[in-house]
């Protein structure tokens, strides 16, 4: 019987930002927390700062914890949670197991899981996926992941291999950018605004905000990015006739300033029937969602009953 007191840690590895969540059996997210890995020095320091916030999370809320799930870029091996590819953007974690780090220090069952197939996990179990036969999830934020998910499961590998959707390549001509991760990733999305005539190095955050103020530089590199997002979605619906695309990560918390161009270039990309059976929206777990798919993760690994 699940112990009504007993919740999961939930952590989402981001490129610049870690997310946390203690999170209940039923999906409710109790506590949440943000660190920075500029305030982590090397894999020693994040393994203690994550067993500190997850500690205050649980005396916050007086609670205990029951197991760990860590959505980290790349792909993990199962039997260890060493990291084996995808480690790019936090290269701290390269050749390393937080997963048996965690373990041997906080004492739970720890799980790791790709945060594209977390965040589509979160989707799936907890928010608009919940009504849908076939969709995907694409993350965007310092780079670009997501997943499948079909019938009521998420498609992955034989051993829990990730779609690599950020892979897929948009411009065969080029040598760089080419892929959806260099054209909407973060630096991607930067490199389209200083392309436009932006002077600054900005963040994602920093150039919706320039927008809505105007500035046509980043109205122009909003543009330029919804445009390549379009041509990844387009091809993942005429592909796999999906029901909805949703979209998730940082970036796309900046709502309808991003959906709307995404939108108006879906019909440059997208067979016209399927198109008009789809729909392209924010993910409604939004920033939670991969917290949420580690969590779910996490309970399922330790033989929780999950609602």
């Amino acid at each position: 019987m699940n112990d009504p007191r007993a919740a999961a840690v939930g952590i989402d590895v981001g490129g610049t930002t870690i997310k946390m969540g203690l999170v209940s059996i039923d999906g409710r997210v109790l506590d949440r927390r943000r660190i920075a890995y500029s305030s982590l020095p090397d894999f020693e320091a994040l393994t203690t700062a994550l067993i500190v916030e997850a500690q205050a999370m649980a005396r916050a809320i007086q609670c205990k914890i029951s197991c760990v799930g860590l959505a980290t870029p790349g792909h993990a091996q199962r039997q260890d949670g060493l990291m084996v590819d995808g480690t790019a953007n936090v290269p701290v974690l390269r050749n390393r197991s937080l997963a048996a780090a965690l373990r041997d220090r906080i004492g739970v069952q720890v799980s790791t899981v790709n945060d594209g197939t977390a965040a589509t996990l979160g989707e799936l179990h907890y928010g608009a996926g919940r009504n849908l036969k076939r969709f995907v999830v694409v993350t965007l934020g310092t780079g670009v992941g997501g997943g499948v998910a079909i019938d009521g499961r998420v498609v992955t590998g034989d051993d829990g291999e990730p779609p690599e959707l950020g892979a897929m390549v948009l411009d065969a001509t080029a040598q760089y950018p080419r892929t959806l991760e260099d054209f909407a990733g973060a630096a991607g999305f930067a490199r389209a605004y200083r392309q436009r005539g932006g002077s600054d190095r900005l963040t994602p955050e920093e150039i919706f905000t320039c927008a809505a103020s105007g500035n046509d530089a980043a109205l122009r590199a909003i543009e330029d990015t919804a445009l390549r997002i379009a041509q990844g979605l387009g091809t993942l619906v005429n592909t796999l006739n999906l029901n909805a695309c949703l979209l998730a990560g940082g970036m796309a918390q900046a709502g309808a300033a991003l959906l709307d161009p995404v939108r108006n270039s879906m019909r440059d990309f997208t067979w016209p029937y399927l198109l008009s059976r789809a729909s392209v929206r924010l993910a409604e777990t939004g920033n939670d969602a991969g917290i949420l798919g580690a969590a779910e993760i996490a309970f399922r690994s330790a033989g929780k009953n999950v609602s």
